[in-house]
Protein backbone atom coordinates (compact mmCIF):
# COMPACT_ATOMS: atom_id res chain seq x y z
CA UNK A 1 0.00 0.00 0.00
CA UNK A 2 1.45 3.63 -1.13
CA UNK A 3 0.11 6.92 0.33
CA UNK A 4 -0.11 9.15 -2.08
CA UNK A 5 -1.29 13.06 -1.93
CA UNK A 6 -0.94 16.61 -4.32
CA UNK A 7 0.99 19.73 -2.20
CA UNK A 8 -1.74 22.38 -2.65
CA UNK A 9 0.73 25.22 -2.66
CA UNK A 10 -1.82 26.65 -5.11
CA UNK A 11 -4.17 26.65 -1.95
CA UNK A 12 -1.83 30.26 -1.66
CA UNK A 13 -3.05 31.36 -4.50
CA UNK A 14 -6.07 33.76 -3.84
CA UNK A 15 -8.22 32.47 -7.80
CA UNK A 16 -11.43 34.45 -8.27
CA UNK A 17 -13.83 32.13 -9.52
CA UNK A 18 -17.66 32.77 -9.57
CA UNK A 19 -16.86 35.89 -7.80
CA UNK A 20 -15.48 34.28 -4.77
CA UNK A 21 -12.03 34.12 -3.36
CA UNK A 22 -10.83 30.91 -2.52
CA UNK A 23 -12.00 28.91 -5.17
CA UNK A 24 -9.22 26.08 -6.11
CA UNK A 25 -9.80 23.92 -9.29
CA UNK A 26 -6.86 21.67 -10.41
CA UNK A 27 -6.94 19.89 -13.81
CA UNK A 28 -4.77 17.33 -12.57
CA UNK A 29 -1.79 15.55 -15.17
CA UNK A 30 -2.40 18.45 -17.10
CA UNK A 31 1.10 19.75 -19.07
CA UNK A 32 2.64 22.40 -17.28
CA UNK A 33 2.46 24.58 -20.43
CA UNK A 34 -0.60 24.76 -20.53
CA UNK A 35 -0.93 25.84 -16.72
CA UNK A 36 -4.51 27.82 -16.75
CA UNK A 37 -7.49 28.02 -18.52
CA UNK A 38 -11.24 29.15 -18.86
CA UNK A 39 -13.70 26.54 -18.43
CA UNK A 40 -16.95 28.38 -19.79
CA UNK A 41 -20.37 28.74 -19.01
CA UNK A 42 -19.38 28.42 -15.41
CA UNK A 43 -16.01 30.57 -15.50
CA UNK A 44 -14.19 28.37 -13.37
CA UNK A 45 -10.40 28.78 -13.06
CA UNK A 46 -8.38 25.23 -13.75
CA UNK A 47 -4.68 25.46 -12.75
CA UNK A 48 -2.25 22.44 -14.04
CA UNK A 49 -1.02 20.79 -10.91
CA UNK A 50 2.83 20.32 -12.22
CA UNK A 51 4.38 23.18 -10.41
CA UNK A 52 2.55 21.97 -7.07
CA UNK A 53 3.30 18.26 -6.62
CA UNK A 54 7.16 16.74 -7.20
CA UNK A 55 5.70 12.80 -7.33
CA UNK A 56 3.23 11.23 -9.82
CA UNK A 57 3.40 11.18 -13.61
CA UNK A 58 1.22 13.09 -16.23
CA UNK A 59 -0.75 10.68 -18.31
CA UNK A 60 -3.65 11.35 -21.12
CA UNK A 61 -5.97 9.18 -21.27
CA UNK A 62 -6.62 6.80 -24.29
CA UNK A 63 -10.79 6.99 -24.40
CA UNK A 64 -12.33 9.51 -24.36
CA UNK A 65 -16.33 10.99 -24.51
CA UNK A 66 -17.09 14.06 -25.60
CA UNK A 67 -19.53 15.19 -23.33
CA UNK A 68 -17.12 15.32 -20.60
CA UNK A 69 -15.02 18.54 -19.64
CA UNK A 70 -11.93 19.30 -20.18
CA UNK A 71 -10.18 18.14 -16.93
CA UNK A 72 -10.75 14.73 -17.50
CA UNK A 73 -8.62 14.12 -20.57
CA UNK A 74 -5.23 14.20 -18.61
CA UNK A 75 -4.83 12.30 -15.20
CA UNK A 76 -1.71 12.00 -12.70
CA UNK A 77 -1.02 8.16 -11.59
CA UNK A 78 1.52 7.59 -8.83
CA UNK A 79 3.05 4.24 -9.79
CA UNK A 80 5.90 4.92 -7.09
CA UNK A 81 4.00 6.59 -4.38
CA UNK A 82 4.07 9.99 -2.75
CA UNK A 83 1.53 11.76 -0.63
CA UNK A 84 -3.43 19.41 -0.01
CA UNK A 85 -1.93 22.58 2.07
CA UNK A 86 -2.95 25.93 3.39
CA UNK A 87 -6.11 26.25 4.55
CA UNK A 88 -7.87 28.75 7.61
CA UNK A 89 -8.18 26.09 10.19
CA UNK A 90 -11.65 25.85 11.89
CA UNK A 91 -13.12 26.91 8.15
CA UNK A 92 -15.51 24.56 6.68
CA UNK A 93 -14.76 23.80 2.81
CA UNK A 94 -16.23 21.19 0.19
CA UNK A 95 -14.08 18.55 -1.75
CA UNK A 96 -14.39 17.39 -5.38
CA UNK A 97 -12.21 14.92 -6.31
CA UNK A 98 -13.09 13.62 -9.98
CA UNK A 99 -11.94 10.30 -11.67
CA UNK A 100 -11.94 8.59 -15.20
CA UNK A 101 -9.92 6.16 -15.81
CA UNK A 102 -10.17 6.27 -20.09
CA UNK A 103 -7.38 3.49 -20.10
CA UNK A 104 -4.64 5.60 -19.76
CA UNK A 105 -1.83 3.01 -18.64
CA UNK A 106 -2.82 0.93 -22.37
CA UNK A 107 -4.09 -1.69 -19.88
CA UNK A 108 -7.99 -1.79 -20.00
CA UNK A 109 -8.21 -2.55 -16.81
CA UNK A 110 -9.93 -0.38 -14.31
CA UNK A 111 -7.71 0.18 -10.61
CA UNK A 112 -10.30 0.37 -7.39
CA UNK A 113 -8.15 2.11 -4.67
CA UNK A 114 -8.95 3.68 -1.74
CA UNK A 115 -9.70 7.74 -0.93
CA UNK A 116 -8.74 9.02 2.51
CA UNK A 117 -8.87 12.72 4.00
CA UNK A 118 -6.10 13.22 6.55
CA UNK A 119 -5.79 10.30 8.43
CA UNK A 120 -9.70 9.26 7.92
CA UNK A 121 -11.20 6.94 4.97
CA UNK A 122 -13.21 8.97 2.54
CA UNK A 123 -14.36 6.38 0.06
CA UNK A 124 -13.33 3.77 -1.77
CA UNK A 125 -13.09 4.53 -5.84
CA UNK A 126 -14.35 1.84 -8.62
CA UNK A 127 -15.22 2.21 -11.77
CA UNK A 128 -17.87 0.41 -13.91
CA UNK A 129 -15.42 0.85 -17.62
CA UNK A 130 -12.83 3.10 -18.72
CA UNK A 131 -15.20 5.88 -19.55
CA UNK A 132 -17.22 6.02 -16.27
CA UNK A 133 -16.38 9.47 -15.15
CA UNK A 134 -17.72 10.57 -11.82
CA UNK A 135 -16.88 13.01 -8.89
CA UNK A 136 -17.15 12.38 -5.15
CA UNK A 137 -17.46 15.20 -2.28
CA UNK A 138 -17.41 15.35 1.33
CA UNK A 139 -17.65 18.27 2.93
CA UNK A 140 -15.40 19.18 6.80
CA UNK A 141 -14.05 21.17 8.98
CA UNK A 142 -10.41 21.76 8.64
CA UNK A 143 -8.69 20.89 11.83
CA UNK A 144 -5.01 22.61 10.67
CA UNK A 145 -3.83 24.86 8.37
CA UNK A 146 -4.02 22.16 5.52
CA UNK A 147 -6.15 19.70 4.47
CA UNK A 148 -4.69 16.30 3.13
CA UNK A 149 -6.08 14.12 0.45
CA UNK A 150 -4.42 10.40 -0.07
CA UNK A 151 -5.41 7.86 -2.75
CA UNK A 152 -4.15 4.61 -1.51
CA UNK A 153 -3.01 1.71 -3.33
CA UNK A 154 -4.50 -1.50 -2.21
CA UNK A 155 -3.02 -3.94 -5.07
CA UNK A 156 -5.73 -3.39 -7.26
CA UNK A 157 -4.18 -1.14 -9.96
CA UNK A 158 -2.06 2.22 -9.35
CA UNK A 159 -4.33 5.38 -8.02
CA UNK A 160 -4.97 8.02 -10.51
CA UNK A 161 -6.45 11.35 -10.19
CA UNK A 162 -8.25 13.57 -12.71
CA UNK A 163 -8.83 16.55 -10.77
CA UNK A 164 -9.51 18.32 -7.55
CA UNK A 165 -11.79 21.28 -6.33
CA UNK A 166 -11.85 23.36 -3.23
CA UNK A 167 -14.82 25.18 -2.64
CA UNK A 168 -14.62 27.53 1.02
CA UNK A 169 -18.66 27.21 2.45
CA UNK A 170 -19.75 29.68 5.35
CA UNK A 171 -19.62 27.92 8.47
CA UNK A 172 -23.18 27.87 9.18
CA UNK A 173 -23.83 25.89 6.53
CA UNK A 174 -24.45 22.01 7.15
CA UNK A 175 -24.40 22.81 10.90
CA UNK A 176 -24.19 18.91 11.52
CA UNK A 177 -20.40 19.05 9.94
CA UNK A 178 -17.33 19.38 12.90
CA UNK A 179 -14.00 18.20 13.67
CA UNK A 180 -15.05 15.05 14.23
CA UNK A 181 -17.40 14.07 11.77
CA UNK A 182 -18.01 14.95 8.64
CA UNK A 183 -20.49 14.49 6.00
CA UNK A 184 -20.72 13.21 2.22
CA UNK A 185 -23.14 13.33 -1.17
CA UNK A 186 -24.09 9.80 -0.93
CA UNK A 187 -26.53 10.55 -3.88
CA UNK A 188 -26.08 13.93 -6.15
CA UNK A 189 -27.99 16.73 -4.83
CA UNK A 190 -31.17 16.53 -7.03
CA UNK A 191 -32.98 19.77 -8.34
CA UNK A 192 -36.33 17.73 -9.12
CA UNK A 193 -37.87 19.09 -11.75
CA UNK A 194 -35.21 20.31 -13.25
CA UNK A 195 -35.57 18.92 -17.12
CA UNK A 196 -32.35 18.43 -18.19
CA UNK A 197 -30.23 15.79 -20.34
CA UNK A 198 -27.17 16.37 -17.97
CA UNK A 199 -26.12 13.91 -15.25
CA UNK A 200 -24.62 17.16 -13.10
CA UNK A 201 -25.40 21.09 -13.51
CA UNK A 202 -23.52 23.60 -11.69
CA UNK A 203 -25.12 27.32 -11.81
CA UNK A 204 -22.66 30.19 -12.79
CA UNK A 205 -24.37 32.04 -9.89
CA UNK A 206 -23.58 29.84 -7.15
CA UNK A 207 -21.40 30.72 -4.84
CA UNK A 208 -20.12 27.72 -3.94
CA UNK A 209 -20.21 25.87 -7.38
CA UNK A 210 -22.87 23.07 -5.67
CA UNK A 211 -23.44 20.17 -8.37
CA UNK A 212 -27.21 19.67 -8.83
CA UNK A 213 -28.70 16.47 -10.73
CA UNK A 214 -31.72 16.66 -12.23
CA UNK A 215 -34.48 13.59 -11.42
CA UNK A 216 -38.25 12.54 -13.25
CA UNK A 217 -40.06 9.69 -11.90
CA UNK A 218 -43.00 8.21 -14.19
CA UNK A 219 -45.66 9.44 -11.06
CA UNK A 220 -43.97 12.88 -11.29
CA UNK A 221 -45.00 15.80 -13.18
CA UNK A 222 -42.73 18.99 -13.17
CA UNK A 223 -43.86 22.93 -12.76
CA UNK A 224 -41.36 25.77 -12.66
CA UNK A 225 -41.77 29.77 -12.43
CA UNK A 226 -39.76 32.41 -13.95
CA UNK A 227 -39.41 34.67 -10.93
CA UNK A 228 -36.64 34.47 -8.36
CA UNK A 229 -37.08 32.30 -5.10
CA UNK A 230 -35.72 34.36 -2.12
CA UNK A 231 -34.22 32.44 0.93
CA UNK A 232 -34.77 33.28 4.86
CA UNK A 233 -31.73 31.52 5.38
CA UNK A 234 -28.98 31.65 2.84
CA UNK A 235 -26.27 29.78 4.57
CA UNK A 236 -28.24 26.24 3.82
CA UNK A 237 -31.16 27.03 1.37
CA UNK A 238 -30.40 26.35 -2.35
CA UNK A 239 -29.60 28.64 -5.14
CA UNK A 240 -32.80 30.95 -6.48
CA UNK A 241 -32.24 28.80 -9.81
CA UNK A 242 -32.82 25.22 -8.21
CA UNK A 243 -35.73 25.79 -6.29
CA UNK A 244 -37.69 27.48 -9.55
CA UNK A 245 -38.25 24.29 -10.56
CA UNK A 246 -40.33 21.58 -8.69
CA UNK A 247 -42.15 17.83 -8.99
CA UNK A 248 -45.98 17.05 -7.86
CA UNK A 249 -47.53 13.76 -8.11
CA UNK A 250 -49.72 13.31 -11.38
CA UNK A 251 -52.48 12.52 -9.41
CA UNK A 252 -53.45 15.08 -7.48
CA UNK A 253 -54.84 12.53 -4.86
CA UNK A 254 -51.75 10.84 -4.63
CA UNK A 255 -48.46 10.96 -1.86
CA UNK A 256 -45.13 12.15 -3.24
CA UNK A 257 -42.09 9.77 -2.49
CA UNK A 258 -38.88 9.47 -2.92
CA UNK A 259 -36.28 6.47 -1.68
CA UNK A 260 -32.93 5.31 -1.90
CA UNK A 261 -30.84 2.58 -0.57
CA UNK A 262 -28.28 2.01 1.78
CA UNK A 263 -24.72 0.23 0.91
CA UNK A 264 -25.09 -1.62 4.80
CA UNK A 265 -26.52 -1.32 7.74
CA UNK A 266 -24.24 0.76 9.53
CA UNK A 267 -24.68 3.53 7.39
CA UNK A 268 -26.20 6.95 8.76
CA UNK A 269 -27.98 9.71 6.78
CA UNK A 270 -29.05 13.05 6.72
CA UNK A 271 -31.61 14.28 5.07
CA UNK A 272 -32.55 18.32 3.98
CA UNK A 273 -35.44 18.58 2.14
CA UNK A 274 -36.00 22.32 0.49
CA UNK A 275 -39.65 23.44 -0.60
CA UNK A 276 -41.12 26.63 -2.20
CA UNK A 277 -44.68 27.37 -3.72
CA UNK A 278 -44.37 28.22 -7.02
CA UNK A 279 -47.94 28.93 -7.82
CA UNK A 280 -50.06 31.96 -7.13
CA UNK A 281 -52.45 30.24 -4.98
CA UNK A 282 -56.05 31.72 -4.64
CA UNK A 283 -58.42 32.49 -1.56
CA UNK A 284 -59.52 29.55 -1.22
CA UNK A 285 -56.54 27.19 -2.20
CA UNK A 286 -54.47 25.45 0.14
CA UNK A 287 -51.53 23.64 -0.22
CA UNK A 288 -50.74 21.80 2.72
CA UNK A 289 -48.87 18.62 3.73
CA UNK A 290 -46.82 16.46 5.99
CA UNK A 291 -43.31 15.55 5.20
CA UNK A 292 -42.78 11.79 6.60
CA UNK A 293 -38.80 9.96 6.21
CA UNK A 294 -36.85 7.34 7.40
CA UNK A 295 -38.80 5.01 9.60
CA UNK A 296 -42.10 6.83 9.06
CA UNK A 297 -40.53 9.29 11.30
CA UNK A 298 -42.34 12.86 10.27
CA UNK A 299 -41.25 16.24 10.80
CA UNK A 300 -42.96 16.28 14.48
CA UNK A 301 -46.58 16.73 13.96
CA UNK A 302 -46.50 19.72 12.10
CA UNK A 303 -47.90 20.26 8.91
CA UNK A 304 -46.15 22.06 5.97
CA UNK A 305 -47.58 24.93 3.80
CA UNK A 306 -44.39 26.32 1.67
CA UNK A 307 -44.79 30.04 1.60
CA UNK A 308 -45.06 31.34 -2.03
CA UNK A 309 -41.55 31.84 -3.59
CA UNK A 310 -39.89 31.39 -0.10
CA UNK A 311 -37.72 28.34 0.84
CA UNK A 312 -38.19 26.08 3.72
CA UNK A 313 -35.65 23.69 4.52
CA UNK A 314 -36.13 20.63 6.46
CA UNK A 315 -33.88 18.38 7.49
CA UNK A 316 -33.29 15.38 9.88
CA UNK A 317 -32.89 16.07 13.68
CA UNK A 318 -31.38 13.06 13.90
CA UNK A 319 -29.42 10.72 11.50
CA UNK A 320 -31.16 7.86 10.14
CA UNK A 321 -29.89 4.14 10.50
CA UNK A 322 -30.11 1.07 10.67
CA UNK A 323 -32.24 0.03 7.15
CA UNK A 324 -31.30 -1.12 3.86
CA UNK A 325 -34.55 0.65 2.36
CA UNK A 326 -35.35 4.39 3.22
CA UNK A 327 -38.24 6.34 1.55
CA UNK A 328 -39.23 9.71 2.34
CA UNK A 329 -43.27 10.48 1.71
CA UNK A 330 -45.08 14.06 1.40
CA UNK A 331 -48.88 13.39 1.77
CA UNK A 332 -51.26 16.38 1.64
CA UNK A 333 -53.57 16.85 4.79
CA UNK A 334 -57.61 16.92 4.27
CA UNK A 335 -57.12 20.61 4.47
CA UNK A 336 -55.39 20.58 1.38
CA UNK A 337 -56.93 20.76 -2.19
CA UNK A 338 -53.44 20.81 -3.93
CA UNK A 339 -50.63 18.29 -3.76
CA UNK A 340 -47.73 18.33 -1.93
CA UNK A 341 -44.32 19.43 -4.01
CA UNK A 342 -40.90 18.86 -3.70
CA UNK A 343 -38.40 21.26 -5.35
CA UNK A 344 -35.06 20.00 -3.95
CA UNK A 345 -33.39 16.97 -1.60
CA UNK A 346 -29.75 16.43 -0.50
CA UNK A 347 -28.75 13.35 1.00
CA UNK A 348 -25.70 13.37 2.91
CA UNK A 349 -23.76 10.06 4.86
CA UNK A 350 -21.74 11.24 7.86
CA UNK A 351 -17.99 10.27 8.03
CA UNK A 352 -17.24 10.10 11.47
CA UNK A 353 -12.97 11.32 12.15
CA UNK A 354 -11.99 8.66 14.79
CA UNK A 355 -8.22 9.37 13.88
CA UNK A 356 -6.86 11.99 16.07
CA UNK A 357 -4.52 14.03 13.46
CA UNK A 358 -0.90 14.37 14.52
CA UNK A 359 -0.02 17.14 16.70
CA UNK A 360 0.04 20.91 15.02
CA UNK A 361 3.67 21.90 16.01
CA UNK A 362 5.12 18.91 14.87
CA UNK A 363 3.53 18.96 11.48
CA UNK A 364 3.97 22.71 10.95
CA UNK A 365 7.55 21.38 11.94
CA UNK A 366 7.94 18.95 9.15
CA UNK A 367 6.52 20.85 6.67
CA UNK A 368 9.26 23.58 7.52
CA UNK A 369 11.87 20.79 7.35
CA UNK A 370 10.39 19.20 3.79
CA UNK A 371 10.19 22.80 2.36
CA UNK A 372 13.82 24.17 4.26
CA UNK A 373 15.69 21.04 3.00
CA UNK A 374 13.30 20.41 -0.49
CA UNK A 375 12.74 17.01 0.50
CA UNK A 376 11.18 14.60 -1.95
CA UNK A 377 9.99 11.87 -0.28
CA UNK A 378 6.09 10.41 0.28
CA UNK A 379 6.22 13.47 3.23
CA UNK A 380 2.91 15.10 2.65
CA UNK A 381 -0.23 15.37 4.62
CA UNK A 382 -0.31 14.17 7.97
CA UNK A 383 2.99 12.67 9.15
CA UNK A 384 1.99 9.85 11.34
CA UNK A 385 -1.55 8.92 10.29
CA UNK A 386 -2.92 6.61 9.20
CA UNK A 387 -0.08 4.46 11.05
CA UNK A 388 1.08 2.42 8.53
CA UNK A 389 1.30 5.05 5.82
CA UNK A 390 3.48 7.53 8.48
CA UNK A 391 5.83 9.59 6.55
CA UNK A 392 9.58 7.96 5.53
CA UNK A 393 12.19 8.91 8.09
CA UNK A 394 10.53 9.58 11.47
CA UNK A 395 8.80 7.42 14.28
CA UNK A 396 5.88 8.20 15.98
CA UNK A 397 3.71 7.68 19.30
CA UNK A 398 0.24 7.56 18.22
CA UNK A 399 -0.80 5.65 22.20
CA UNK A 400 -1.51 9.57 23.19
CA UNK A 401 0.72 9.01 26.09
CA UNK A 402 3.09 11.42 25.45
CA UNK A 403 0.91 14.23 23.91
CA UNK A 404 -3.00 14.53 23.09
CA UNK A 405 -1.93 13.98 20.00
CA UNK A 406 0.27 11.28 17.87
CA UNK A 407 3.84 13.03 18.05
CA UNK A 408 7.00 12.80 16.73
CA UNK A 409 9.65 10.79 18.38
CA UNK A 410 12.11 9.84 16.43
CA UNK A 411 13.40 11.73 13.38
CA UNK A 412 16.22 10.22 11.05
CA UNK A 413 17.34 11.93 8.07
CA UNK A 414 20.61 10.48 7.61
CA UNK A 415 22.09 10.78 4.01
CA UNK A 416 18.90 12.88 3.02
CA UNK A 417 20.91 15.04 0.89
CA UNK A 418 20.26 17.68 3.69
CA UNK A 419 21.99 20.90 2.88
CA UNK A 420 21.79 24.56 4.85
CA UNK A 421 22.20 25.30 8.91
CA UNK A 422 20.01 23.14 10.77
CA UNK A 423 16.09 23.94 10.53
CA UNK A 424 14.67 25.96 13.51
CA UNK A 425 11.37 24.44 13.14
CA UNK A 426 13.13 21.41 15.03
CA UNK A 427 12.85 23.52 18.36
CA UNK A 428 8.77 22.60 17.67
CA UNK A 429 9.32 18.77 17.86
CA UNK A 430 8.68 18.91 22.13
CA UNK A 431 8.48 15.51 22.12
CA UNK A 432 11.58 13.85 19.74
CA UNK A 433 13.74 11.51 21.63
CA UNK A 434 15.96 10.81 18.78
CA UNK A 435 17.26 13.00 15.85
CA UNK A 436 19.81 12.12 13.69
CA UNK A 437 20.93 14.13 10.85
CA UNK A 438 24.56 12.60 10.06
CA UNK A 439 25.85 12.43 6.81
CA UNK A 440 24.38 15.29 5.14
CA UNK A 441 25.68 18.77 4.12
CA UNK A 442 24.66 20.86 6.58
CA UNK A 443 26.74 24.32 7.92
CA UNK A 444 26.61 26.96 10.13
CA UNK A 445 26.94 26.27 13.86
CA UNK A 446 24.94 23.99 15.88
CA UNK A 447 22.09 25.96 17.28
CA UNK A 448 21.21 26.39 20.99
CA UNK A 449 17.62 25.49 21.01
CA UNK A 450 18.79 21.42 20.73
CA UNK A 451 20.14 21.37 23.94
CA UNK A 452 16.23 22.80 25.08
CA UNK A 453 14.28 19.53 23.85
CA UNK A 454 13.55 18.53 26.75
CA UNK A 455 13.60 14.35 25.82
CA UNK A 456 16.36 14.27 23.61
CA UNK A 457 18.55 11.38 24.19
CA UNK A 458 20.14 11.05 21.08
CA UNK A 459 21.90 13.25 18.59
CA UNK A 460 24.01 12.48 16.15
CA UNK A 461 25.30 15.35 13.95
CA UNK A 462 28.46 13.42 12.53
CA UNK A 463 29.44 13.56 9.15
CA UNK A 464 28.57 16.99 8.21
CA UNK A 465 30.24 20.86 7.67
CA UNK A 466 29.11 22.10 11.06
CA UNK A 467 31.23 24.86 12.51
CA UNK A 468 32.08 27.16 15.88
CA UNK A 469 31.61 25.67 19.13
CA UNK A 470 29.35 22.55 20.32
CA UNK A 471 26.94 24.33 22.92
CA UNK A 472 27.45 23.95 26.36
CA UNK A 473 24.46 22.46 27.47
CA UNK A 474 24.83 19.82 25.27
CA UNK A 475 28.27 18.60 26.43
CA UNK A 476 27.17 19.17 29.99
CA UNK A 477 24.46 16.16 28.99
CA UNK A 478 26.45 14.23 27.29
CA UNK A 479 28.79 14.18 30.30
CA UNK A 480 26.06 13.21 32.46
CA UNK A 481 24.82 10.14 30.20
CA UNK A 482 21.64 12.05 29.54
CA UNK A 483 22.25 12.34 25.84
CA UNK A 484 24.08 10.04 23.49
CA UNK A 485 25.99 13.04 21.36
CA UNK A 486 27.76 12.24 18.08
CA UNK A 487 29.65 15.11 16.01
CA UNK A 488 32.58 13.68 14.57
CA UNK A 489 33.65 14.04 11.39
CA UNK A 490 32.52 17.77 11.12
CA UNK A 491 36.44 19.39 10.57
CA UNK A 492 35.44 23.08 11.03
CA UNK A 493 33.90 21.96 14.68
CA UNK A 494 35.19 22.53 18.05
CA UNK A 495 34.31 20.46 20.67
CA UNK A 496 36.75 21.45 23.62
CA UNK A 497 35.88 24.37 26.01
CA UNK A 498 39.56 25.44 25.28
CA UNK A 499 38.44 26.44 21.98
CA UNK A 500 37.49 30.37 23.79
CA UNK A 501 36.03 31.83 20.97
CA UNK A 502 37.68 30.48 17.88
CA UNK A 503 35.43 28.33 15.80
CA UNK A 504 37.64 25.94 13.20
CA UNK A 505 39.65 23.19 13.57
CA UNK A 506 43.44 25.27 12.50
CA UNK A 507 42.71 27.55 15.60
CA UNK A 508 41.68 24.66 17.89
CA UNK A 509 44.78 22.95 16.08
CA UNK A 510 47.25 25.48 16.81
CA UNK A 511 45.53 25.91 20.80
CA UNK A 512 46.37 22.44 21.33
CA UNK A 513 50.04 22.17 19.85
CA UNK A 514 51.16 25.71 21.08
CA UNK A 515 51.46 24.96 24.71
CA UNK A 516 53.29 21.55 23.99
CA UNK A 517 56.05 23.14 21.75
CA UNK A 518 56.43 25.54 24.37
CA UNK A 519 56.84 22.87 26.69
CA UNK A 520 59.62 21.01 24.62
CA UNK A 521 61.35 23.87 23.98
CA UNK A 522 61.83 24.87 27.69
CA UNK A 523 62.60 21.22 28.44
CA UNK A 524 65.35 21.71 25.46
CA UNK A 525 66.84 24.46 26.90
CA UNK A 526 66.91 23.42 30.84
CA UNK A 527 69.03 19.64 28.98
CA UNK A 528 71.11 22.19 27.47
CA UNK A 529 71.76 24.53 30.71
CA UNK A 530 72.29 21.27 32.68
CA UNK A 531 75.24 20.41 30.56
CA UNK A 532 76.42 22.95 30.06
CA UNK A 533 76.57 23.16 33.90
CA UNK A 534 78.12 19.83 34.47
CA UNK A 535 80.81 20.17 31.88
CA UNK A 536 82.06 23.55 34.11
CA UNK A 537 81.85 21.68 37.28
CA UNK A 538 83.97 19.05 35.43
CA UNK A 539 87.07 21.24 34.31
CA UNK A 540 86.64 22.59 38.13
CA UNK A 541 87.81 18.94 39.61
CA UNK A 542 90.20 18.39 36.88
CA UNK A 543 92.31 21.39 37.85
Amino acid sequence: MVRLLFVWAVLYLAIRVHGQQGFISIDCGMANNDSIYIDDPYHLTYVSDAQFIDTGVSENVRIFRNDLVRLYRTVRSFPNGNKLGPVNKSNKYLIRAHFMYGDYDGKNSTPEFKLYIGANFWSTISFSDATDAFNVEIIIVATMNFISVCLVNTDYGIPFISGLELRPLTNSMYGVVNESQSIQVFYIRYDVGLSISNDVISFPDDPFDLYWSPIEKADWISFGTSQNVTNKDGAIEPLSMVMMTAVRPINDSAALHYSWTADDLTQQFLLYMHFAELEQLGYNITREFTVCYGNNSCNGSETLRPGYLLTTTIQTVQPLSGQYNYSCSFKKTPNSNRPPILNAIEVFTIVPFTAIPTREQDVEAMFDVKATYKVERNWMGDPCEPEIYSWVGLTCDNSNTLSDAPAIVSLNLSSFGLKGEIAASIANLKFIQSLDLSWNNLTGPIPDFLGDLPSLSLLNLSGNQLSGLVPTILLEKSKKGSLKLSVDNNPDLCVSDSCGGHSNKRNITVLVVAPVASVVILLFLLIILWRFKWRKQGKHSIA
